[in-house]
């Protein structure tokens, strides 16, 4: 079963405070074309998350806002469900918000033209439940009513053995259930009752608008999904970004507008979030990723190597929401285009294992169907064989690099390595031509045509501990017979093998920004790994390297939008693209 996922539309007239922000004149058109997609893509329902209508319940302009809103998601071709949002029936109880909290008087409108504000509804034996959230903590006879309701709803489908998804505005945390309340989050008592039902009634998925970002939390066995807005991005967001904001200080960045697709299997469901690119024509071509995901049984036959940090806290200010307050989020900003991408396969650092935290966000993701490396350098210490010991069942391999000379150092360390881990080995490599000058630069990985090195290691390795030799695919090399190369040299010293593909650079200091030649490489290091999938092949570089030594582009840009790369790489893994030359514009 499918259904489609969409949140925070805020339609309004086009004339509508455009000196503001212009973008706000584009509104109506973008949820035109939202309901276009969800036509094209064919789903059993579609869900909206709330906040379907800017102007507020307390404005004359409310109501007509509605009518506009209704004419819109009339042209829907499958049944829509709605959540009531702040901006459809009140903000929740907030002393430090200006505008009125929810009331009473504002539900006629909402169910008039959108239903019951909370109810639930069976599809395919699975139990969805919408949940009013900007009434809880009101302290009212309707908020009252609805906590008894939801007790009763959700154990009657709990105790039928029903699998159950909830659907709310308001996030119940964007970071850790002990956070403190802010704009995007759901206060207490209300927030621990509802984390509490959900445990007690095993709910498989919350997804929650309000934010106008992606995020990904897991609570005790419920998985959290935050979905992108349909309207505009909340430009406080745009603080994740090592890079200035897009247009309206990051308020119109459309690369990050977008829906989920949700796919419920027999044993889990799978969230890929489609970007809309804020499209306006409902003829427009179709975004390649929104294609790709009507196609089941594809993923990405290669991994990436993650550099930057893709799983760190970031506090920052909101003016004027959250005038007083400082908000922590953790940066899930990479997720969305792994997971649109289908990458399963990604390589980090051992010092993301250095926190509980970082190993439970492992753990979550691997059981996702996210697979890990962990890279460490050096002669393996105790604090290290220690952490990698914790995440085992988190991890695909361990991999070790480590300059020639202390391979032997290396496998004597190994002894103590965590039983019926899979090991693999990369030799330390400097960068520049041998006789030029000395630079502090180094890489890692066997060269297949050095067969000395590669020798001298499995000399040393008699008792096969290790089992994985990883190759190094350097930037001017040509990656299909390269990885041939790999595959024939791993076969004949009976190991596995890794191929690390390094993406192009340019030099020192000169930044490598030809997006046609990064997706001409993605594509020939797609193609080979189709054609050897005995060969892990990784690609060394997803996020653009645009500071520090050899500047570089990647897949996707430090604003985390996708560069002509990532299209590359979903139009190969889903057999969607010509031969070779550039991807056409994408068609559905």
């Amino acid at each position: 079963m499918r259904f489609i996922v969409v949140a925070d539309s805020h339609i309004r007239f086009p004339d509508d405070d455009v000196a503001t922000f212009p973008s706000n004149a584009l509104m109506v058109g973008r949820s035109r074309w939202v309901v276009e997609l969800c036509n094209r893509i064919e789903p059993a329902f579609v869900i909206h998350l709330g906040d379907i209508v800017h102007p507020l319940p307390v404005e004359d302009e409310h109501e007509p806002a509605v009518q506009l809103a209704a004419a819109v998601y009339s042209q829907l071709d499958v049944p829509i469900h709605f959540v009531p949002g702040n901006h459809d029936i009140g903000d929740k109880p907030e002393a430090l918000v200006a505008v009125p909290a929810v009331a009473a008087e504002n539900y006629a409108v909402f169910e008039r033209y959108w239903g019951p504000p909370h109810r639930s509804f069976d599809e395919n034996g699975c139990h969805f439940v919408i949940v009013d959230t900007p009434s809880l903590n009101s302290g009212t006879a309707r908020a009252a009513a609805q906590r008894a309701w939801l007790d009763q709803d959700l154990a009657t489908a709990h105790g039928a053995g029903q699998r159950i998804f909830l659907f709310t505005h308001y996030p119940p945390f964007v970071h850790d259930a002990a956070e403190d309340e802010h704009y995007d989050n759901l206060g207490e008592p209300a927030r621990r009752w509802l984390l509490d039902t959900l445990v007690h009634h095993e709910v498989e998925a919350v997804f929650s608008g309000h934010v106008h970002n992606f995020l990904y939390n897991h609570h005790e066995g419920t998985d959290m999904y935050v979905a992108p807005a349909t309207g505009f991005v909340r430009p406080d967001y745009s603080e994740l970004a090592a890079i200035p904001p897009a247009s309206e200080g990051g308020r119109d960045d459309p690369a990050k507008l977008g829906l989920f697709v949700v796919d419920v299997t027999a044993d889990g469901h799978i969230v890929t979030p489609v970007r809309t690119f804020g499209a306006v024509d409902v003829d427009a071509p179709t975004p390649r990723t929104a294609e790709a995901v009507c196609t089941s049984g594809w993923r990405s036959p290669i991994g990436v190597t993650l550099r930057h940090g893709w799983m760190s806290d970031v506090a920052f200010p909101t003016s004027g929401l959250d005038e007083f307050r400082r908000k922590t989020i953790r940066n899930d900003a990479l997720l969305p285009a792994l997971w649109e991408a289908r990458i399963g396969e990604v390589r980090v650092p051992a010092g993301d294992l250095a926190t509980p935290a970082g190993r439970d966000r492992l753990g979550q993701l691997h059981r996702r169907g996210m697979s890990f490396t962990v890279r460490s350098a050096g002669v393996p210490d105790a604090r290290t064989i220690s952490r990698v010991a914790a995440a085992r069942s988190e991890l695909a391999r361990w991999e070790i690099v480590a300059p020639p000379s202390k391979s032997a150092a290396v496998i004597a360390a190994l002894a103590d390595a965590p039983e019926g881990l899979p090991l693999a080995i990369a030799p330390l490599v400097p960068l520049g031509s041998p006789g030029g000058a000395v630079h502090h630069f180094v890489t890692s990985g066997f060269s297949p045509h050095d067969e000395a090195t590669l020798e001298a290691l499995l000399a040393l390795d008699a008792a096969g501990l290790i089992g994985e030799l990883v190759f190094r695919v350097a930037p001017g090399e040509a990656i299909a017979p390269a990885i041939a190369e790999v595959a024939d040299r791993a076969r004949a010293a009976g190991r596995g093998a890794i191929a690390n593909i390094e993406l192009p650079r340019a030099g020192e200091s000169i930044p490598f920004d030809d997006d046609a030649a990064v997706a001409d490489r993605v594509e020939e290091a797609a193609r080979a790994a189709r054609d050897f999938p005995e060969v892990a092949v990784f690609l060394d570089g997803f996020v653009d390297h645009d500071r520090s030594y050899y500047p570089r582009h990647g897949l996707i840009d430090r604003r985390f939008n996708p560069r002509p790369a990532l299209h590359r790489l979903v139009a190969i893994a889903s057999e969607a693209a010509p031969a070779g030359g550039s991807t056409p514009p994408p068609t559905l």
